[in-house]
């Protein structure tokens, strides 16, 4: 599977050169005969945004403290389920009566935990993108430019490719991370006392 989608992309990027050579020399640009663009490849950890990007960081940090009450409220039910399992498990004091009605809460007591796990991954959901939409925009908006200031023709996404295994290997330059988190950061400075105001 992985040479296959090795050699798709080595087959793509030849072809993509002559489909703009010949869009090119279509729209009376350069002739076809002429050299085609010189392709650059940059690397992106897009993970690395949450604590490197000042203004996302703020937000996460925002969204943690607004979640922190629910959050303990799952290890609480967590422990009082495993509590009751071991129980369950050990029954060396427990009357067939007293098993069964413990058996029927702790099942009763799963339940409720994963309805409530499950409403708070969507309402989690829901706020990362209230909170952070509008910044993932303009960082999309940011990199387009960045990518054009610095004559790069592909992004990808670095931690997607190592998942895949799709590039066996890369020069630790074309990892751009840290100068375009700089970059933005300078362009788009966090509020003053934001963090602060969580």
């Amino acid at each position: 599977m992985k040479t296959k989608l090795l050699l798709t992309l080595a087959l793509a990027l030849p072809l993509l050169m002559v489909t703009t050579q010949n869009a090119q020399a279509q729209a009376g640009g350069a002739p076809a005969t002429s050299q085609p663009p010189k392709l650059k490849v940059a690397i992106l950890d897009v993970m690395a945004f949450r604590d490197g990007i000042a203004e996302l960081k703020i937000k996460y940090e925002k969204l943690q403290t607004e979640f922190a009450p629910r959050y303990r409220e799952l290890e609480s039910m967590q422990t009082s389920l495993a509590a009751k399992e071991k129980v369950l498990a050990e029954n060396k004091t427990l009357t067939q009566q007293q098993a069964a009605k413990l058996q029927q809460e702790l099942e009763e007591g799963k339940k409720t935990y994963q309805r409530l796990v499950e409403d708070s991954q969507s309402i989690a959901g829901k706020r990362e993108e209230e909170e952070t939409g509008p910044t993932k925009e303009k960082l999309s908006k940011y990199l387009e430019q960045y990518a054009q200031k610095h004559g790069i023709t592909f992004v990808f996404d670095g931690r997607q490719l190592q998942e895949t295994g799709v590039v066996i290997y890369a020069d630790a330059k074309a990892n751009i991370t840290e100068d375009f988190m700089k970059e933005y950061n300078k362009a788009n400075p966090a509020p003053a006392g934001a963090a602060s105001a969580k």
